[in-house]
C-alpha cells in the first residue's frame, strides 16, 4: 500500500496551519477562516469510527530528561521569533467560570543558560479590552516517550515523515503580570506539551494523538489566574490549537471539521470579533 499520499497531505496541513496564521498577520477586511488539525489527526488513524484506546506512555528517567533538554532548545515550539510570524505566537484561552475568551502572546521564550529544563518567557495577554505585559517561566519537570496504538505504525517509520521519536512532557508554569496594572495578577498551573523528533534531530509539535496530554493541541497550558492580593482564583486554559479539545469544556463550542465556524450562542463570550485579527499585540501600529 502507498503512504506517500496521506503523508505528503499530513505535511502539507501542518505548514499551511503556520503559514495560514503568517500570511494572516496583516490587516485584512477578509473574513480569516478558522484552521484546526482535526483533518490531519484522522488522516493518520487506523479507524476513525472505532474507540481511541490509550496511547502508550514510557517515562524517562530524570538522567535521560536532563540530557535531552541539554541537547535539544524547544523554544521555537513555544515560540515564533520572526515578525511575520507573530500571529503563530498568539493563542486563545478560556478563562473563568464562563469560560470567556482569553488571549496570550508570547514576544519572547529563551531557554535559561544554566539550566537547560528552565525557560524564560515574555509576552502579554488581552482579556476583553485589556491589555497586560507578563513576565515568568516554563519548567519542565517531566519527559516521556509514547506511542500511539490508534495510528497506522506506517507512518512513523516513512521516509517523508522521518519519526525518530514521540514525546510528551510536563512543565510548571509561572507568569507574572505588571504590578502596575490595575487589576493583575500571577497565571500558574502545568503546561502539557506533545511533539516529535525527526531523525535530523529537528523538534516539532504533535497534533495527531488526541488522547495524549496536550489533546492533539500541541500544547495545552492549564491553571489558575490569582490576583496579586490573592482574594481573587480564576481558572484558565489556553493552547496553540484551542479547538482541538475546546468542544470538551463547552459543547459544540466550533462547529464543523477543519474549516469550522465558532458557535453564535458562544460568540457573546468574547469570540464576536475572532476574525477581524486587529494585532493587538503591537506597541505601535500593526505590521502592513
Amino acid at each position: 500500500m502507498n503512504y506517500s499520499l496521506p503523508l505528503f497531505f499530513l505535511l502539507i496541513l501542518g505548514f499551511s496551519c503556520t503559514r495560514n496564521a503568517s500570511d494572516n498577520s496583516k490587516p485584512t477586511a477578509v473574513p480569516i477562516k478558522l484552521v484546526t488539525h482535526k483533518d490531519a489527526i484522522d488522516s493518520l488513524r487506523k479507524d476513525t469510527t472505532a474507540p481511541l484506546q490509550p496511547i502508550q506512555i514510557t517515562d524517562l528517567p530524570v538522567s535521560e530528561a536532563n540530557a535531552f533538554f541539554s541537547n535539544h532548545d524547544v523554544a521555537l515550539l513555544l515560540h515564533e521569533p520572526s515578525i511575520d510570524g507573530s500571529y503563530a505566537s498568539r493563542f486563545d484561552g478560556f478563562y473563568g467560570d464562563d469560560h470567556y475568551r482569553i488571549e496570550f502572546f508570547f514576544s519572547k521564550v529563551s531557554r535559561d543558560s544554566l539550566q537547560p529544563n528552565v525557560y524564560h518567557v515574555a509576552g502579554k495577554d488581552r482579556f476583553k479590552t485589556k491589555i497586560t505585559p507578563f513576565e515568568g517561566t516554563v519548567t519542565f519537570t517531566k519527559l516521556a516517550t509514547f506511542k500511539d496504538p490508534n495510528l497506522n505504525q506506517e507512518h512513523y517509520n516513512h521516509d517523508e515523515f522521518e519519526l525518530k521519536e514521540a514525546y510528551t512532557t510536563v512543565a510548571d508554569f509561572e507568569l507574572k503580570e505588571n504590578e502596575t496594572t490595575k487589576g493583575s495578577g500571577i497565571f500558574t498551573g502545568k503546561m502539557f506539551m506533545d511533539f516529535f523528533e525527526r531523525k535530523d534531530g529537528q523538534v516539532e509539535l504533535w497534533y495527531f494523538s488526541p488522547n495524549a496530554p496536550a489533546e492533539a493541541s500541541g500544547f495545552k497550558f492549564e491553571g489558575s489566574w490569582t490576583d496579586y492580593k490573592k482574594k481573587i482564583t480564576k481558572p484558565v486554559v489556553w493552547a496553540r490549537d484551542l479547538f482541538a479539545f475546546a468542544n470538551n469544556i463547552l459543547t459544540d463550542f466550533a462547529i464543523g471539521e477543519r474549516e469550522v465556524e465558532i458557535n453564535k450562542k458562544y460568540r457573546h463570550l468574547g469570540w464576536d470579533n475572532y476574525w477581524e485579527n486587529d494585532e493587538w499585540w503591537h506597541e505601535g501600529p500593526a505590521v502592513q
